[in-house]
């Protein structure tokens, strides 16, 4: 029998089909758009995910050899922090706020940040579901529910409204201790229970495709789906992460950063916690930033340098020496999220001088959100979390350019993931336990290959140097 699993992220929804080892017989991904109609807005319609799902399940069979009969469960992983607002039906009332939108601002305070952080171990942000769902409201959205993307996805395809404790973290909602919807910060944004999905565990069955569900994938009506989870945790589970050990760096359009912790430490270590805990689907714990535009920054200094792609910006970075000749980026292109949270701040780059060139700022790109990383490393390891490398994920861990400066600035070994994209394959092996080809999480990643790429750090004198300058100007954000 073969599993289905599926990544909904913020520039497509992808599939891959696996059979009962793990292995991938087939996959295929489908685009959709993102509409940003201000500074502080990011907007997906979430008719475009449904619209791609049929496509994209399509393509994976087709590329498997398989028929819709052969599929035994599937799961969902994908973006966190999303808004969807809908009626009794389950439908959109409005465009999906999605994790890069803060125009909640002025709705964040509602609660105090400090009982946020203790109760749900997350930083009182913008990005996250509870100040979104308070500026739905005040804009006239009258919504019987709000969903995650996922879980959003979860109930057109089966009628079930329900989210895992992973996922219902990230809304500011939770309570870590008990995982279940805290009833002080409910009542600090004037929400009830009732409008969020139920809460049960990642790999158990929310429900049944529907006929309306069947319509919608090309699958037959009747199979299982599961609950499902967010792609930060999925992405680390299709990379074999089930256990402490190795920094995680997941580099798509966001870049997150975290690791796996037995218990459910917050971080304390700094005047404002940068990184925020959530509940692992192994019952562990994921300590992680959920991210910063990483990969999105490449594509933007691209579009700005007038360069054909990211190969070309990896050529023009190489010819810069270290340090990039004083030139720093500052990675706040949606605002900061090292070395603390600030929606409002922007990028910069600083240190310009007429000798200056495009290989200069090209370098200086790839430098600083470099840094950044070494940022949240830093803080993990101050936190009890060091590790002896970093497990590279993500489109951005095909640039070898890349890839080595980041071993040389954090010092620290990097190893390339077996699968570059391992969010579908993560929730391929929720798809399979709730399917009962394997009995937990664990045992599917021992089926994971081993990832084998390894960047050794070199010299980091100059990036040293360099990440003092980084660190001086980015305290400025609270100057």
């Amino acid at each position: 029998m073969l599993v289905l699993g599926l990544d909904l992220g913020t520039q497509s929804l992808k599939a891959v089909i696996c059979d009962d080892a793990l292995s991938v017989r087939g996959q295929h991904a489908v685009a959709y758009a993102t509409l940003t109609p201000a500074p502080d807005r990011a907007e997906q319609d979430p008719r475009s995910w449904e619209q791609a799902l049929a496509s994209a399940i399509g393509g994976a069979l087709a590329a498997a050899g398989a028929r819709p009969e052969d599929i035994a469960a599937l799961a969902i992983a994908g973006q966190l922090d999303g808004c969807v607002a809908v009626d009794g039906a389950g439908r959109p009332l409005h465009a999906a706020l999605i994790w890069q939108d803060r125009r909640a601002i002025a709705q964040t305070p509602r609660a105090d940040a400090r009982r946020v952080f203790a109760i749900a171990g997350q930083v009182a942000d913008a990005s996250h579901m509870a100040p979104k769902i308070c500026w739905l409201r005040e804009h006239g959205i009258a919504a019987v529910r709000f969903h995650q993307p996922v879980t959003y996805l979860v109930e057109r395809l089966t009628g079930a409204a329900v989210i895992d404790p992973s996922l219902a973290s990230s809304t500011m909602l939770l309570d870590l201790a008990t995982k279940a919807w805290s009833p002080e910060l409910l009542a600090a944004f004037a929400i009830t229970d009732a409008e969020l999905p139920a809460i049960r565990p990642t790999c158990s069955v929310a429900g049944t495709l529907t006929a309306d569900g069947a319509r919608l994938t090309g699958l037959r009506a009747g199979t299982p789906v599961a609950v499902g989870t967010g792609d930060d945790f999925a992405n680390a589970l299709g990379a074999g992460v089930v256990a402490p050990g190795a920094i995680v760096c997941a580099i798509g359009t966001a870049e997150v950063v975290g690791a796996v912790s037995p218990t459910g430490v917050l971080d304390r270590i700094g005047a404002e916690p940068m990184v925020e805990t959530h509940p692992y689907p192994t019952g562990a714990f994921f300590i992680e930033n959920p991210g910063w535009m990483s990969g999105g920054a490449v594509r933007w200094a691209v579009r700005m340098l007038g360069l054909a792609d990211d190969a070309a910006l990896d050529a023009l970075a190489q010819t810069a020496p270290a340090g990039a000749a004083g030139v720093t980026f500052i990675p706040a292109l949606t605002g900061a999220m090292t070395p603390v949270w600030r929606p409002d701040a922007r990028g910069a780059l600083h240190g310009l001088a007429a000798g200056h060139d495009r290989a200069h700022i090209a370098r200086a790109v790839l430098e600083g959100l470099a840094f950044a990383c070494r940022d949240v490393v830093e803080r993990l390891a101050a936190m009890g979390l060091p590790a002896t490398e970093v497990l590279l994920l993500g489109g951005g861990a095909r640039s070898r350019v890349w890839s080595q400066l980041r071993a040389d600035t954090l010092g620290l070994p990097h190893r390339v993931g077996p699968h570059l994209d391992s969010s579908p394959i993560g929730a391929a092996m929720i798809a399979a336990v709730a399917g009962g080809l394997v009995p937990d999480l664990a045992g599917a990643a021992a089926l994971a290959p081993v990832a084998s790429e390894v960047y050794v750090p070199g010299p980091r004198e100059a990036l040293d140097a360099a990440y003092r300058r980084y660190q001086e100007l980015v305290a400025r954000f609270d100057r």
